[in-house]
């Protein structure tokens, strides 16, 4: 309920008083951007690995390559 000038209540609540249901959207679009912001430093990690391949220049699949002995 809600008052009016004078103090007394008018039993009317205004259009714009919805402080609980603000709270509710911003706690869930908070959520949101946090696991998108994961998912986001997910996908970079893995371009990263997948650039930063430092085998050696000798190995092929995980094994090494057979080299001929003279």
């Amino acid at each position: 309920m809600g008052t009016n000038g004078s103090g007394r209540r008018t039993g009317r609540v205004a259009a714009n008083d919805n402080g609980a249901a603000e709270a509710r959207v911003r706690s869930a679009v908070l959520t949101i951007a946090r696991l998108l912001g994961r998912q986001i430093a997910r996908e970079q990690f893995e371009r990263q690995a997948a650039a930063n391949d430092n085998a050696p220049a000798g190995k092929a699949g995980g094994q090494p390559l057979r080299r001929s002995v003279c």
